[in-house]
Order: C-alpha cells, then sequence, then structure tokens
C-alpha cells in the first residue's frame, strides 16, 4: 500500500534506488528495435509476397500474445528480479527480431515462399516476439511503482515510461526510413536485433539488482475483475481502443480527406503523426507531473480533450483544423495514460503490483490485437463511421468518469 502523505512528501518523488532514468533508457532502446521496422513493413510485405492481411494477422498475433503473457511477466519479476525478467524477454524479443529478419531475406529472395513464409513471419515476428517484448512494460512499470511512495511520484515515474515509447517511436520510424533509403529494406532488418543487444548490454552492466530480501516468494494475482481495478480497466480499454482504432485510419484519412497520393500521403501522415507523437511525450513527461492532478483528474481531462480532438479531426478538411486534432489528441493521450497507469496502483499492495502492471499491459494489448480490424472494416464500410464511433465511445467514457466514485477521485 503506498506510504502515508508526510512520509510520501518528504520522501523524493522518485527515489534514486528506482534507477529510474536507466529503466527508462533500456525501455526506451528496447521499443526502439521494434519501431525500426514500421516505416517499411508495408513495401517490405510486398517484397516478400506477402498479402496485406499477413501483416495486419501477425501484429494483432503479437498483440495477443501482450495480452496472454503480460501478467506472468509483471508477476515473476516479483519473484525472480526484475534484471533476470528483462534480460530473458529481451532476449526472445532480439532472437524474434534477428531470426524475422533471415525469413525476410529468404522471402524477398524467393528461397522461402507461401504457407512456409507466412508461418514463419507469423512464428517470429508474431508469437515470439510478443511473447519477450510482453515483458518490457509490465516489469518495468512494476520495479518503479514499488519503489515510489506517492501518487505524484508515480505519475511522473510512469510518464517517462509512456515517454520513452512514444520517443522510441517517433525516432525508430525516421531512423528506420533514413536505413531503408541508404540501405536497403533489409538494413533496418540488420539494425533491430543489434539495438535490442545493445539493450541488454546497458541492462547487464548498469542495473543494480534488487536484494534477495526485496524479492517476493509468492506474488499475488490478479483477477480483471477484481473492483478495485476494474473501473480503470474499462476507461483504459476503451481509450485504446479509440487510439488504435485513429491511428490505423490515419493515412487512409489524410490520404482521402485531402486528395493525395501516395507518395504525398506518407509524408503528409508523417508530419502529423511526429506532431501527435511530440505532444503525447510532452504530455507524459512533463505536462502531467507538473499539473500534480490525481491520477483520476488526468484521466478525466485527458479524456474530454481527447473528445474534442475527434471534433477537429472528423469533418475537417483544412490542414490547420487537423493539425489542432492532431495536437489535441496528442496532448489528451499524454495526459490520460499516466492517470490510467497509476490509478489502479494506489489501492493495491506491494505483492501485488506485478500482477497489477501486467494486467494493464495485457488490457492494453487487447485493444490493439482487435481495433485495427474493426476500425479498417467500419472504414470500408464508410469513412465517417469510425469517427462517429469512436466520439460516442469517448463521450461513453467521460460521462463514466464523472459518475464512478473510483474514476471520480
Amino acid at each position: 500500500m503506498t506510504a502515508n502523505p508526510s512520509a510520501a512528501d518528504k520522501a523524493p518523488a522518485i527515489p534514486e534506488s528506482a534507477q529510474a532514468g536507466l529503466v527508462t533508457v533500456v525501455v526506451f532502446l528496447a521499443y526502439l528495435g521494434q519501431m525500426l521496422l514500421n516505416p517499411i513493413i508495408a513495401p517490405l510485405s510486398r517484397e516478400m509476397g506477402l498479402e496485406e492481411w499477413h501483416i495486419g494477422a501477425t501484429i494483432s498475433l503479437a498483440a495477443i500474445l501482450v495480452t496472454v503473457f503480460s501478467a506472468y511477466w509483471g508477476r515473476t519479476s516479483q519473484r525472480l528480479g526484475v534484471k533476470r525478467v528483462l534480460v530473458t524477454g529481451m532476449a526472445l524479443a532480439t532472437t524474434a527480431l534477428a531470426t524475422f529478419g533471415i525469413i525476410a531475406n529468404l522471402g524477398m529472395t524467393g528461397a522461402l515462399a507461401g504457407v512456409g513464409l507466412v508461418l514463419g513471419v507469423m512464428l517470429t515476428r508474431g508469437v515470439l516476439y510478443g511473447s519477450g517484448i510482453s515483458a518490457v512494460a509490465p516489469t518495468a512499470q512494476a520495479h518503479l511503482v514499488t519503489h515510489t511512495a506517492s501518487e505524484t511520484g508515480r505519475v511522473k515515474a510512469l510518464g517517462m515510461i509512456g515517454a520513452a515509447q512514444g520517443m522510441a517511436s517517433i525516432i525508430g520510424g525516421i531512423v528506420g526510413g533514413v536505413l531503408a533509403a541508404v540501405g536497403g529494406l533489409l538494413m533496418p532488418l540488420v539494425v533491430m536485433p543489434i539495438v535490442m543487444l545493445v539493450s541488454i548490454v546497458v541492462l547487464v552492466v548498469k542495473f543494480r539488482p534488487q536484494a534477495g530480501t526485496q524479492l517476493i516468494e509468492k506474488p499475488k494475482r490478479i483477477s480483471f475483475t477484481d473492483p478495485r481495478i476494474l473501473p480503470w480497466l474499462v476507461g483504459g480499454l476503451l481509450m485504446f481502443v479509440v487510439f488504435s482504432s485513429l491511428a490505423t485510419i490515419f493515412g487512409f484519412t489524410i490520404q482521402d480527406r485531402f486528395g493525395l497520393d501516395g507518395e504525398a500521403t506518407a509524408g503528409v501522415s508523417a508530419i502529423y503523426l511526429t506532431v501527435m507523437g511530440v505532444t503525447m511525450i510532452v504530455g507524459q513527461a512533463v505536462v502531467a507531473p507538473k499539473t500534480g492532478w490525481s491520477a483520476a483528474r488526468l484521466f478525466r481531462v485527458g479524456m474530454l480533450l481527447l473528445l474534442v480532438s475527434i471534433g477537429f479531426l472528423w469533418p475537417s478538411s483544412s490542414h490547420v483544423l487537423f493539425a489542432i486534432g492532431c495536437v489535441l489528441l496528442g496532448l489528451g493521450m499524454g495526459l490520460a495514460i499516466p492517470g490510467y497507469n497509476t490509478g489502479p496502483t494506489l489501492r493495491m499492495a506491494e505483492d501485488e503490483q506485478g500482477s497489477v502492471a501486467g494486467v494493464i499491459n495485457a488490457n492494453n494489448g487487447l485493444a490493439y490485437a482487435v481495433a485495427p480490424v474493426l476500425s479498417t472494416l467500419l472504414y470500408g464500410w464508410n469513412p465517417v463511421v469510425p469517427f462517429v464511433v469512436s466520439a460516442t465511445v469517448v463521450a461513453l467514457i467521460c460521462a463514466y468518469t464523472f459518475v464512478h466514485p473510483t474514476l471520480r477521485g
């Protein structure tokens, strides 16, 4: 449980023993290895002779594995130690990316094709990678939460983790595109496992493992339906379903809304996504901690901003209004995510924090497993429908945050 207010106030927001800066760097490098693939995934899949749905299914499969294994890794990190679990998970992810690179090369040269190629991609980039990378976020979150007593300290610490993931997404997209332009589509595939290896080396050399007395022999299991966290999970799941849906149809919306060709769409989308990503990073790492707001208030205000942002994105054929929508969306998510990540931890005992961190990340994985498929189906039916559905869902979340005692704070 959290410490008494007077003790928490006197302690630093994030104590040095948390090694928060180092953990943030490790998370950044771990996710950077993945994000290098994003800008080349479409042309790479076509060069390999895959259908679009093969890649979509692979990404959804990885998200499902994140959902399945996150709670396990979170609990295991409290039993075996943060360092061992992170090294194990990232070693699995590194192996997955390296093997995926080999399979991609075989596919591009025609040495592997058909069912064998599809299964190879799904097993490496889907099953093995999802199983490994699912250790990173819940382990990092559980570690920081158990070292941070105050609510404001947890908002700051978990905001740093979220910002690291966001920064990895932006920098990975840029660097991956540059590597592909300079060295071809295989170059990012070579660099991905190397970046992951660097993160493992940094962790092994720099991270101070917990003393045996800090480990918990039998961390408690937490159910998704635990009434202490269920309101947060419902709100967070719907939030990420909406965010993932909007992100999935983002490029289609820009191309259709502004009448752009494929090349122009890629450039304009990159600009808008960068604006959104930077705003989200600033929201998580700077604005949320500076406000001093409770987790519930951060989540509530973030959802209101998200609702307003959809109003700018939905009907707009103006680049200015669309840009404002991207800024508001990024800021809204930047406030809501630290609130959502922090809220469920506040009523839990120390031996429950690993399980809570895992359940939160499993919840997020579930959203990313279902939202891309649903949003593209709705967009294909009618481009307006995903925005109507998203606005309706966010409006319901906003109402929920005002009426539910837990989310009212």
